[in-house]
Formats: C-alpha cells, sequence, structure tokens
C-alpha cells in the first residue's frame, strides 16, 4: 500500500448516471488526477479550474522567449564588463521585459494578473 492509500482509510461510494461519471472522468483527466481526488477536492471547496491546453504552450513558448532575452541581457553585460561595446541598438528595459513576460505566463495558467483585486 503506499503512503497515499494508507492516508485514505474510509471507502465513500456513490452512484452516478453514465453521463455524470463521463463528465466527471473528463474533468479528472483534464486535470491529470483521478475521479476520487476530484470529489475530494470538489468536497473540501478547493477551486477547480482547468487550463485549456494553448495556454499551456503559450506558457512555454514565453518561457523560451524569456531564457533568450536573459542570455541577450547577460552577453550585453560581459561585454560592457570586458570593455568591449557592445552592439548599438535602442536600449531594451530587460527587467521590464521579463516581468511582464512573467506576468502573462501567470495569466495563462491563473487567469489573472496574480495580484489582488
Amino acid at each position: 500500500m503506499t503512503a497515499k492509500q494508507k492516508h485514505h482509510a474510509v471507502r465513500f461510494e456513490m452512484l452516478l448516471t453514465k453521463e455524470q461519471n463521463e463528465h466527471w472522468q473528463a474533468l479528472a483527466d483534464s486535470l491529470n488526477i483521478s475521479k476520487a481526488e476530484l470529489v475530494r477536492r470538489k468536497m473540501s471547496g478547493c477551486r477547480i479550474k482547468t487550463i485549456p491546453q494553448a495556454n499551456w504552450k503559450c506558457y512555454w513558448q514565453l518561457l523560451k522567449i524569456s531564457d533568450a532575452i536573459n542570455q541577450i541581457a547577460k552577453a550585453q553585460n560581459f561585454a560592457i564588463a570586458q570593455g568591449l561595446t557592445p552592439p548599438q541598438f535602442d536600449l531594451i528595459p530587460f527587467d521590464e521585459l521579463i516581468a511582464e513576460i512573467s506576468r502573462l505566463r501567470l495569466y495563462l495558467l491563473l487567469g489573472s494578473s496574480g495580484e489582488s483585486e
């Protein structure tokens, strides 16, 4: 028996219609959790929110963009530290750009900026 099975020692059964069962199973599958865990979360009042696959793809693409920006900023700072003159271009506020990308990534997953409204 796994630690999770030991923790949940009381069995609870319920009857569902075929449609209800399919709905709960689809929701559990979209969250990558079992139906039992989904019911536990619902009963404990947890907010259940599915995240569209497109949001996940955008989230990871924004992470790659953020990483690339960090590499550009590091190369520029290294060149300056070595006494070299980096290529001339308009100054880019890398910190602000990365902060905005982080806000966008949070929005994709949470549906809000993460700030209190």
